[in-house]
């Protein structure tokens, strides 16, 4: 499998409380600690002046591009938003306001977080394209979101962090780009996983064991896919 890295952003770290009780029946152990989020600029966004990042809830979220069209981009399980630059920079220029995020511990709070911070910056109408475990993410939790998305697009999806309502929960247009010969992402199991969503799912097939990034970086008639699926569905 040909991967792709970029680096990541700096990780919010825990602040240190004391307060620990007792065995005994002492003082209640202290509450779950806030978190110092970072100020530091991501390495990925060095050089990249009309570029924002910023915090929602404990996810930290990379923002490029103008406009009201948004594709909001979910990292493989090591990645982070950093890892989709490439990605955001090729949208970016196609005219979407690009938002990408990097985890917080509970996952399930960090789509739903980013999605809000694209759609205050002024994104009306919304994808979610998410690699292997973000692909999984974008299409379990896409039928929760509210508004709902305005289709999905899972890229290599693999279900690691298994989140409600599933795919059997969103009524939206669905496209999923997955190469035959990827050991990742095991192809009998994405037409599995595609199959579950009740709109039928729009399933295109590469030769190779392309997988997630890169997938999008290497193939060109994954990117066409891409670009296809936003115009039609974003205007």
């Amino acid at each position: 499998m040909r991967g792709f890295g970029v680096a990541g952003v700096v990780a919010a770290v825990a602040l240190a409380v004391g307060g620990c009780g007792s065995s005994g029946g002492g003082a209640e152990p202290a509450g779950t600690p806030s978190k110092v989020h970072s100020t530091v600029r991501p390495a990925c966004l060095m050089n990249e002046p009309n570029a924002t990042f910023t915090w929602a809830g404990d996810s930290q979220v990379l923002m490029l591009g103008s406009g009201t069209k948004g594709v909001l981009l979910a990292p493989q399980v090591d990645g982070s938003a950093c890892s989709w630059i490439n990605e955001m920079h090729r949208l970016a220029q196609a005219g979407y306001r690009v938002a990408a995020v990097s985890y917080e511990d509970d996952r399930s709070r960090s789509l739903p977080a980013a999605l809000k911070a694209l759609r205050d910056a002024g994104a009306a109408k919304v994808v979610l394209m998410g690699a292997s475990a973000g692909g999984g993410l974008v299409l379990d939790q896409a039928g929760g979101l509210r508004p709902a998305p305005d289709g999905v697009i899972a890229v290599s999806p693999v279900e690691v962090w298994k989140q409600p309502p599933g795919p059997e929960g969103y009524r939206g247009p669905v496209l999923v780009l997955e190469s035959k010969s990827d050991n990742s992402a095991p192809l009998a199991d994405v037409q599995a996983l595609a199959a579950r969503h009740p709109g039928g799912a729009q399933t295109l097939l590469f030769d190779g064991n392309d997988h997630g990034y890169s997938l999008v970086l290497i193939q060109d008639r994954a990117r066409k896919a891409i670009d296809a699926f936003l115009k039609k569905w974003l205007g």
